[in-house]
């Protein structure tokens, strides 16, 4: 059986001058100054998924890290939620309609939700209505408590406390901290 031969020609040097790796023409890779090889850069591509909002969402501004992880021993020796959010929402409502001063909860309450429920009183102390019961102490009583664990060292709560007016919905995000907890989120109903 006879086969023909067949020459195989490789491209002069002069004719793969202009030619790429992947054999385009038009595609040449340019050594960098101070680099012996060539070497392909990464795009800088920013593209939208619909117009004016970018595909990568920017970081929030209030976003915080959350303390590390607590181990076994710590959250043993943390209060019980159920009466601490008890405690806690009781006077938390008294400090909201200024009965009772801010500066007794700066130890359990955070500072911005502190500032709030001290802007809130004062709100309150202006309106009309609180003018004809100054003096007058509303005994309230917690009637139900909600515990929601979110992740170790983190607990969000509801409680339902019942007045003589009527009654009250707060809900309380506590975060563990240095052996105890803390109020870092409040929201009165």
């Amino acid at each position: 059986m006879n086969t023909p031969a067949t020459s195989m020609t490789t491209p002069s040097d002069d004719q793969t001058e202009g030619v790429a790796a992947n054999g385009r023409p038009d595609l040449q890779l340019v050594p960098q100054a101070g680099r012996a090889t060539p070497e392909q850069l990464p795009l800088a591509l920013d593209w939208e998924v619909a117009p004016g909002v970018p595909a990568v969402p920017p970081v929030p501004v209030d976003l915080r890290i959350v303390g590390g992880e607590l181990t076994p021993e710590e959250l043993a020796d943390l209060p019980d939620p159920g009466r601490w959010v008890s405690q806690l929402a009781r006077a938390i409502a008294e400090v909201s309609v200024g009965e009772r001063p801010p500066a007794q909860l700066t130890r359990w309450v955070s500072r911005s939700e502190l500032s709030r429920l001290s802007l809130r009183a004062s709100y309150v102390a202006r309106h009309p209505s609180a003018r004809a019961q100054r003096g007058v102490t509303r005994l309230r009583t917690v009637r139900a408590v909600r515990i929601c664990p979110v992740a170790p060292g983190i607990i969000e709560a509801s409680a339902v406390l019942v007045g003589t007016d009527r009654a009250q919905a707060i809900a309380i995000r506590l975060e563990a901290t240095g052996g105890r907890w803390l109020a870092t989120a409040i929201d009165l109903r």
